[in-house]
């Protein structure tokens, strides 16, 4: 079995034409998530930006894990990232690191270690708190777990609650650290994307117009546009109410 950081044999992959062996010598690995997915969305946009080839692979363990990936990523989730010489990463922030540090001379880093240190807060706070909360509210609107009216209040006003961290940084500011785009900036947009696609509608955004200038600002940006051509933001959001369709993964 397969765990954190470590070294796939690539050695005994099924033989390749010499075309396609050929690309995948290029490629700087390979990363399995499903379309779209609100993890995955920064490390395509930087990996990109910089020119490194990434092949997608989709996975969507709402609807069915493959035998093979669980070697990969024990727990079943996305996204998974393998590098063409067989490291194998799994959690977001870690492969969006490891993307981002193939370019030596990258401003996404921060200017400073105490930069770097924020940037990682933001991501963390994003990736947990923010996307837990969000979760919590968008899922039984969509039929995923049970619905219970009280406990998605409850999940609206934590949301709220995690999202005005993000208000206050940004009333005199225009990026999450410094006075510089980072990493932050662009992984923390790409993991609010569902929320924005489902829940955050235009009513919900005059509470939070600085966050919601910032999401904006970073989406429409040539190297997000390139991997979410489309900005997700609804206009009307899902009624606090009972599903009226089953669930279907995205």
């Amino acid at each position: 079995m397969v765990h954190g950081n470590m070294l796939l044999d690539l050695s005994s992959s099924p033989s390749e034409n010499g075309s396609e062996a050929e690309t995948k010598r290029k490629s700087f690995g390979t990363i399995y998530a499903y379309k779209r997915s609100p993890r995955a969305l920064g490390i395509l946009a930087v990996a990109k930006s910089i020119g490194l080839e990434l092949e997608e692979v989709e996975v969507q363990p709402a609807n069915f894990v493959p035998d093979y990936y669980w070697a990969l990523n024990p727990l079943g989730k996305t996204p998974t990232f393998v590098g063409s010489d067989g490291l194998v990463l799994t959690e977001c922030m870690a492969i969006a690191l490891h993307v981002t540090n193939h370019d030596s001379t990258t401003t996404l880093l921060g200017s400073s270690p105490l930069d770097f240190i924020q940037i990682i807060r933001w991501i963390s706070l994003t990736n947990t708190d923010v996307v837990t909360r969000m979760a919590s509210w968008v899922r039984p609107l969509i039929g995923y777990i049970p619905y219970n009216e009280d406990q998605v209040l409850k999940a609206q006003q934590d949301t709220a609650q995690a999202i005005q961290i993000f208000e206050d940084n940004l009333c005199d500011r225009k990026y999450l650290v410094g006075d510089r785009l980072t990493l932050a900036d662009i992984m923390c947009a790409g993991l609010v994307t569902f929320g924005f696609a489902k829940i955050f509608d235009r009513e919900w955004r005059k509470n939070f117009p600085y966050f919601t200038e910032w999401y904006l600002m970073i989406m429409y940006m040539p190297m997000m546009k390139a991997v979410m051509p489309e900005v997700p933001l609804v206009e009307v959001g899902l009624p606090n109410a009972p599903p009226t369709e089953p669930f279907k993964a995205p």
